[in-house]
């Protein structure tokens, strides 16, 4: 063999070197590419979580009518419970057949419930949304809790459902 055919086998082989070199380098970013979006999706993931970490633990529910243990269906109460430890402020129930004027609770405190009633609700109101029964029955329906949490965030949770983080642009009262 020559030494200019010994020279194209080695720049053959330099350059296939230097393209696996290449490839391997790909593949090394494309992997390490691939970790840090995984990382940083289970940071925003544990950042989500913490945030809604209180919103957790906040129900609205409807609470024993004492009217209507005396025959009267004309209130209908609801409790907060805030199971946290941290208030929650400005606090929004609507009802059904009440979603333009909500009941309002301006703070519910820390491990504790706020009780707050319409009183001039139709007499078949419970008949309507809750079913019949008698009055030691839980009334249970998915009731909506609009709030704002001790760090001045925006929530939204449906009965016992997932919180759902509201923006600055949404309303309270959806």
């Amino acid at each position: 063999m020559s030494w200019e055919e010994i020279n194209a086998i080695g720049s053959v082989v330099g350059g296939i070197s230097t393209a696996l070199a290449f490839g391997g380098t790909l593949l090394v970013l494309r992997r390490d590419g691939r970790q840090i979006r995984e990382a940083n999706e289970r940071r925003d993931a544990e950042r989500r979580d913490d945030e809604s970490r209180q919103a957790r633990l906040v129900v609205a529910n409807l609470d024993q009518n004492p009217d209507q243990a005396n025959g009267d269906g004309s209130s209908v109460y609801v409790r907060v419970h805030n199971h946290s430890d941290e208030p929650i402020w400005d606090v929004q129930v609507p009802l059904p057949d009440r979603e333009h004027m909500p009941l309002l609770y301006e703070r519910v405190d820390p491990l504790a419930s706020e009780l707050n009633g319409w009183l001039d609700a139709p007499s078949d109101w419970y008949l309507r949304h809750v079913g019949p029964g008698c009055p030691s029955m839980p009334y249970w329906i998915p009731l909506d809790v609009f709030f704002v949490d001790n760090a001045g965030r925006r929530w939204r949770r449906s009965g016992r459902g997932t919180p759902e983080r509201l923006t600055d642009d949404q309303d309270l009262k959806l």
